[in-house]
């Protein structure tokens, strides 16, 4: 039986809600954790600083903690740095396997490096005050304490903060490390300088230190039905003592999202996102529905899938969260990502050391060699792109002979040679008071379309995807974003191809340059070339 911190009523262990009101017993598990076996109690570790831990550690000042540990700011007295120390309470050594335990999955977060995760420096047991961390000492506050003082985060900001807390699990999941207790006491704001907002989480891996091993599976680190972390922040499965993965974690980082949006949970008000949060996008209450859902198999699969979706609304709300190059290299691990597992140690020896040692390396080499690609294709994408002498339109250009063009495109199919009054799918050419004989080419039926005058290119078609392109490099298929990318030093005349409609699509003419590019759904669906500055001439294609 254990009492209900809300009500006060005497409630069943298996009971982790308030009957009154439903709110989770947020004290329950920090409550149980912090007893000995023989369910008294555990006394609260008071130290008389200053004290050294380690033999190198001087802890300074205390800046937090709870039943489980305290964490002090410390001077590392070898390096002469600032840290900060969480020392486990000793009260909690009652296993014997315990130190070997914090030993292991300390060893585990210490290897963790991302820009987003607190660096862990050391760890060890001291002889008189039993196992302690050492960690970067970070300045700033905690995303609980932004919100109870300056109240919930403004949308891009919010939108920065989910996008790091996701780079942060990606980085951990993919290493097999589930967190296990994501909330916003573990979300640390720094203070840096400009407005961009800097996030680090803490704790990565440290709530299975605390976790009994289960004796029956000697392959894995804690007991199915132990239930460790913060309640309120818990995924259904972890409440219930089940088997957890990084499902788990995106509900919890669910919940964090909506708080730091709004400084509630989604159940307290029963209010949408959109109600409590106006500039939210009814695109971000969609996936933070998917992460909430209660059966963890109807969840996102991934932290990058989560993450993705994130980059789409920070484009939406103007906000750059990876550059082009990162953003591929995420897209490709999605694709070929594997169903994720817990984390089982292997054994450790000479050959594992060296094996790891080598792996390091390559890693590095590979992890340098993409961040040189991305900042390459990054540059090569936003250098404009090179203006050509003369235009072109699968490598043809105005005034090439009807040779050239057979000899580039192959043999034409049949067709009729005629005087045209000057309509060629769509491209309008008045003929001039001498009339001329004309010739029309046609490839793929009537897809790629050659106007030809006195054997000279006048005018060129294209309608389908080929495998030429403009002399900028734009071919049918590409973006509208590519397109005006690619121009971006013209200034083009917008046509609507329906007046009364202008989402049916447009048309971009440079006539300086004499090409002209059909839009529809955002997407180039025709192209054509034609004589430079034939603007006067031009009549809307019907």
């Amino acid at each position: 039986m254990h009492q209900c911190p809300t009500c006060g009523k005497q409630l069943e262990e298996s009971i982790r809600f308030c009957p009154d009101d439903g709110t989770p017993l947020t004290e329950t598990a920090a409550a149980a954790s912090a007893r000995t076996p023989t369910g008294q109690p555990t006394k609260k570790m008071e130290l008389q600083l200053p004290v050294v831990v380690g033999g190198r550690y001087r802890l300074e000042e205390t800046r937090g903690g709870g039943g489980m540990a305290s964490v002090y700011r410390a001077v590392d007295l070898t390096l002469e740095r600032e840290v900060a120390v969480k020392l486990i309470n000793p009260e909690l050594r009652v296993e014997p396997e315990f130190d070997a335990r914090f030993q292991r999955e300390a060893r585990i977060a210490s290897q963790l490096a991302d820009p987003h995760i607190v660096v862990v420096h050391d760890f060890g047991i001291d002889v008189a005050h039993g196992p302690y961390l050492v960690m970067e000492f970070l300045k700033g506050q905690s995303l609980r304490e932004r919100l109870q003082t300056q109240g919930p985060l403004p949308l891009k900001a919010a939108l920065q903060l989910s996008a790091q807390l996701l780079l942060a699990l990606i980085h951990a999941h993919e290493k097999g490390i589930v967190h296990r207790d994501i909330k916003p006491d573990n979300i640390f704001l720094l203070n840096v300088s400009g407005i961009r907002l800097h996030v680090r989480v803490l704790d990565f891996g440290i709530a299975r230190i605390y976790r009994r091993d289960d004796r029956g599976r000697p392959d894995t680190l804690t007991n199915p039905g132990a239930v460790l972390g913060t309640p309120r922040y818990m995924s259904p499965e972890q409440l219930a003592g089940q088997p957890v993965d990084v499902r788990s974690d995106l509900f919890s980082a669910g919940l964090v999202i909506h708080e730091s949006l709004t400084g509630q949970m989604p159940y307290v008000s029963g209010k949408k996102l959109c109600e409590l949060c106006p500039d939210a996008q009814p695109a971000l209450q969609d996936l933070l529905d998917h992460c909430l859902k209660q059966n963890m198999n109807e969840r996102p699969t991934s932290a990058i899938e989560v993450y993705l979706r994130l980059q789409e609304l920070g484009k939406a709300s103007g906000i750059l969260l990876l550059p082009p190059g990162a953003m591929d290299k995420l897209v490709a691990a999605r694709q070929a990502q594997e169903p994720t597992v817990e984390y089982t140690p292997k054994p450790r020896g000479l050959l594992s050391r060296r094996g790891l040692l080598i792996g390091l390396v390559l890693a590095g080499l590979l992890a340098l060699g993409l961040a040189i690609w991305g900042i390459v294709a990054l540059v090569k994408l936003l250098s404009p792109t090179p203006m050509p002498d003369q235009e072109s339109l699968l490598d043809i250009k105005i005034g090439d002979s009807r040779d050239d063009v057979v000899a580039k495109l192959g043999k034409p199919q049949p067709g009729v040679q005629a005087r045209l009054p000057g309509l060629v799918n769509g491209l309008l050419i008045r003929e001039e008071k001498e009339p001329r004989t004309q010739q029309v080419l046609s490839w793929s039926d009537h897809q790629v379309c050659v106007l030809l005058t006195q054997d000279k290119v006048q005018a060129v078609v294209v309608r389908s995807p080929h495998k030429g392109s403009s002399g900028r490099k734009v071919k049918i298929g590409d973006s509208e974003a590519r397109l005006v990318h690619a121009y971006s030093s013209e200034i083009p005349k917008i046509e609507a191809l329906d007046p009364k409609d202008e989402k049916r699509g447009k048309i971009y003419h440079y006539d300086p340059l004499g090409i002209s590019f059909e839009v529809v759904d955002e997407k180039v669906i025709a192209t054509f070339l034609f004589p430079p500055n034939l603007g006067n001439e031009r009549e809307k294609p019907k």
